[in-house]
């Protein structure tokens, strides 16, 4: 059935404007800024400080582009003769004061200093030439720059005139770039290229258009409609001939598809341009002096629409930008649902309400798709693309919230997966404050103080408000989880609630967030979820600041995904305990660096690596999944992973107390001849116990590791001991928080190392290394069968496992058991087959059938509490438990 209808789409899309031409009808009015909505803005301006405050700093923030005569800003934007490149130099340095100028770290003020950059270091800008004089001389019959004609006698450093001066041509730009030799290489910051796109495009152009056009909207003065019109009337001259692609530079090389930026800016931009145009539509009605103006710059410059009217220059608006980016959408091409959304604000700002039929069949279409894992698209990057896609499809939905109000509730009924979007980033959000950093999101240790399913604004704008529309989901789902995290994103408080400047009632909205906060409380409560379709699972235990969630991602593929598969994270004692490194640091050479393949290699991730190498892409599958009182497991399989018989991960996160947890992890592997089974915690140093290292040699060459140290033929019950540094400041209290690793896995070599990150991530070039432990085995000939087995326990202060062992149990039996002894007297068993899958586990007075069992003895050996998966029961103790079917799971107090 979805397949059917994304077939329709393409048939869709041509619809639109066939429509309106065939019919004769043509846009009469602005489709999301209608009379009800403009009357409930100027209510809120009419009644509160706030929203005074708010229409007062927009009319603020035109004024440079209001200062600009006409002429002026016909004359910001340009064509597409210049490069526009994406970074200066995307690993680079400032020329001036050599210090590291990755990225996006050069800093742009188009209105402030036009034509410069300038070094966040020392402060020097460039180019060094004067580069709009240069520009200025160089421009055609059409307006446009030819650097064939441009004066290039005037390309030198203004700071250094003379022409023997050796400085002359120091930091002097072109257009091109700004080039040094160094021996035979050569060097080039693109100092003009990148400006063009960060200051000229995006600064004076698209901001000058997105303010003058919210200017409008809030005051009705028509002049910003006018000058809005200028600006978008002359980017529609030019937009259809930008092709990124092939003019753009992008980390140094080749662009991609886009059109004066590369695809994921140009559909946001073209989707800002679209609105700002149905935002002023109605502002330029009788606008004599516009049409005077533009009719004039048309005859002067030879252009193609005479712009003898408003209708003329609406449709210049109209052609040579929305329907050029309809009819070229791999221009506009962006993760999933973003082209979409722009091709339906596209569609409903040109023919909204007449084609409200034909949007709701490409919303529909649309909505599946972006729903269609768990309630999300399956990209993976969690708190960054995976949210990028709800966050911009909940602005979305709020838009036609806003002119529709049974738009969301009758949405939602004919798309029931909508239920689980916007719950998936509260599910998987840890103790409210982390996200698993599955694919390429955040950077090492990272926290996530909001929740990143939206993106909330604390200050009132003409954007849709996410503090209405979480409340809204409230209201259609009676999910108070929506309302707690608005809440938490205001700090906790009412005061500025929601922040929208189209709200019936601010104090109603207030009272009622309170109620809710009142009746549930402002912390959300959250068990352990399993994401089977995204494939991650999150084990859960505690609450609020003491909340512990061990994460296991069973994947390793999709969009924006790392090869990964079966790795593990830890949240606990208010630190990332087991950190994914996050984003790939693409400043350190772009996508294809060394650095950025070991960032999304398996070599770098807390799992079990076969023969040295990356992991297939390929998922895993859930075997069981158990969320008891104290026992908290899953198992995951994913053989696929690596094309082996056997790869199998069961993790346990089992309670000491209300504040404490450990984890059992078992890792099975059978397939290749070397396994090596990672972990490596955050930011500190380690000791270690049991274990003798000796310098060694390098593991693998593909990994950014060094230090090797190793120990050939360790004794299981080794220990090591981490000391977390809070390198971000994320604690609320002193206390030195310790991860503790016991080790017990037979046969294998131990190996200690330093491994790379880039802590702060890729607006950084900062670098760092942390400890690391390999555990690994191999197997002369023929293919190896493993059992990774070790405990990890996070504490502060003195740790509550005093040790960790496997035991031999009764003679008769293959059941085979791991003793975890806690400092208090208590101890833990956990009991596994020995032999075949029917084999019953058996312990002194416990005869289980079960595919494995935990047990809790006292002080006195006395067992009070039991746990299984998947078995009918039989005897513990003096107590019968008997399924007449096998049951999934079952945990009991003994002791009650």
């Amino acid at each position: 059935m979805r397949s059917r209808s994304f077939r329709f789409l393409s048939v869709l899309l041509v619809l639109p404007f066939a429509t309106s031409d065939s019919s004769g009808a043509v846009k009469q009015h602005s489709a999301f800024y209608p009379p009800i909505l403009m009357e409930a803005l100027q209510k809120n301006i009419e009644n509160y400080d706030w929203a005074r405050t708010a229409r007062d700093q927009m009319v603020k923030q035109v004024k440079p582009w209001m200062e600009f005569s006409d002429d002026q800003l016909w004359s910001l934007m340009f064509g597409p003769t210049i490069s526009g490149s994406w970074m200066v130099w995307s690993d680079g340095y400032c020329p001036a004061c050599k210090e590291s100028v990755p990225m996006y770290n050069w800093k742009v003020d188009a209105l402030g200093h036009p034509w410069k950059v300038q070094c966040p270091h020392c402060q020097e800008f460039f180019p060094k030439n004067d580069f709009k004089k240069f520009y200025d001389s160089g421009l055609d019959d059409r307006g446009v720059f030819d650097p064939d004609l441009a004066d290039r006698s005037i390309l030198f450093n203004e700071e250094h005139p003379d022409p023997n001066d050796p400085k002359r041509l120091f930091g002097v730009d072109d257009g091109e770039g700004y080039i040094e030799k160094e021996g035979d290489k050569e060097l080039r910051w693109r100092f003009i290229g990148a400006y063009l796109i960060y200051g000229q495009w995006k600064q004076a152009v698209r901001d000058g258009i997105v303010n003058l056009a919210n200017a409008y909207t809030m005051t009705g003065d028509t002049a910003y409609a006018h000058k809005a019109a200028i600006l978008l009337d002359r980017v529609a001259d030019h937009y259809p001939d930008f092709d990124f692609k092939e003019q753009g530079i992008l980390y140094e090389g080749p662009g991609a598809a886009g059109y004066v930026t590369t695809w994921h800016d140009a559909c946001e931009e073209t989707r800002e341009m679209a609105l700002a145009y149905d935002q002023i539509f109605e502002g330029i009605e009788g606008d004599q002096g516009l049409v005077d103006f533009l009719s004039s710059k048309s005859k002067e410059y030879g252009l193609e629409n005479p712009k003898d009217s408003v209708a003329q220059i609406r449709s210049n608006i109209e052609d040579r930008i929305l329907k050029d980016a309809f009819a070229n959408q791999e221009k506009i091409h962006s993760n999933y649902p973003r082209k979409e959304i722009c091709v339906a604000v596209i569609m409903t700002a040109l023919g909204w309400p007449e084609n409200r039929s034909e949007v709701m069949e490409y919303l529909d279409a649309m909505t599946d798709k972006a729903t269609a894992v768990d309630g999300v698209t399956g990209e993976k990057g969690l708190a960054n693309y995976s949210a990028f896609v709800i966050e911009s499809l909940a602005e979305f939905l709020a838009l036609y919230t806003r002119i529709d109000d049974s738009f969301l509730a009758d949405l939602m009924e004919r798309h029931p997966s909508l239920k689980e979007t916007y719950r998936f980033h509260i599910d998987t959000w840890c103790g409210m404050k982390y996200y698993p950093l599955s694919g390429d999101t955040g950077w090492i240790g990272k926290d996530y103080p909001a929740y990143v399913g939206v993106i909330f604004r604390n200050q009132p704008t003409l954007i849709p408000s996410m503090y209405t529309f979480l409340y809204d989901l409230y209201s259609e789902t009676g999910d108070p989880a929506y309302v707690q995290a608005l809440y938490s994103a205001n700090n906790r408080n009412l005061q500025g609630l929601p922040y929208d400047l189209f709200t019936p009632d601010p104090e109603s909205f207030q009272s009622d967030v309170q109620r809710v906060i009142d009746n549930v409380g402002p912390v959300i409560e959250q068990g352990s979820v399993n994401k089977e379709e995204w494939h991650l699972a999150i084990l859960r235990s505690g609450s609020g600041e003491q909340e512990r969630s061990l994460w296991i991602d069973y994947d390793s593929d999709g969009g924006h995904s790392h090869q990964d598969g079966m790795n593990i994270g830890l949240f606990a004692k208010g630190l990332d305990l087991l950190p994914d490194f996050g984003y790939p640091p693409v400043q350190f050479g772009g996508w294809g660096s060394e650095r950025s393949r070991w960032y999304k290699s398996t070599l770098a991730h807390n799992t079990v690596i076969i023969d040295g190498k990356d992991q297939k892409g390929a998922a895993g599958k859930t075997d069981f999944f158990a969320d008891g009182e104290t026992f908290h497991a899953i198992q995951v399989s994913g053989p696929e992973i690596y094309d082996v018989s056997t790869y199998t991960r069961t993790v346990f996160l089992i309670d000491i107390d209300d504040e404490n947890s450990y984890v059992l992890d078992r890792f099975l592997v059978d397939g290749g001849n070397e396994h090596t089974c990672r972990l490596h915690s955050s930011f500190g140093y380690i000791r270690y116990k049991g274990l003798a290292p000796e310098p060694t040699e390098t593991w693998n060459d593909k990994a950014q590791m060094r230090k090797f140290r190793a120990d050939s033929n360790p004794k299981p019950g080794w220990m090591v001991d981490w000391t977390l540094e809070d390198r971000y400041g994320v604690l609320d209290s002193s206390a030195e928080v310790h991860l503790r690793l016991t080790g017990l896995t037979s046969g294998c070599e131990t190996i200690f190392a330093d491994s790379w990150v880039n802590p702060g991530g890729f607006t950084t070039s900062e670098e760092a290394w942390i400890p690391t432990v390999l555990v690994r085995r191999t197997a002369q000939e023929g293919n190896l069968s493993s059992e990774f087995l070790s405990v990890l326990e996070p504490y502060v202060g003195q740790a509550s496992i005093l040790q960790a062992r496997k035991i031999s149990l009764m003679e008769d039996s293959w059941t085979r058991g791991i003793e975890v002894s806690l400092r208090d007297g208590r101890t833990d068993l956990f009991l596994f087959p020995g032999g075949d899958e029917d084999e019953q586990l058996v312990y002194n007075r416990v005869q289980l059938d079960a595919e494995m069992a935990w047990l809790r003895l006292d002080a006195d050996r006395r067992i009070r509490k039991v746990a299984f998966i998947r078995g009918t029961g039989g005897k513990v103790g003096d107590h019968e438990i008997s399924f007449e079917t096998p049951t999934d799971f079952f945990e009991a107090d003994l002791a009650e």
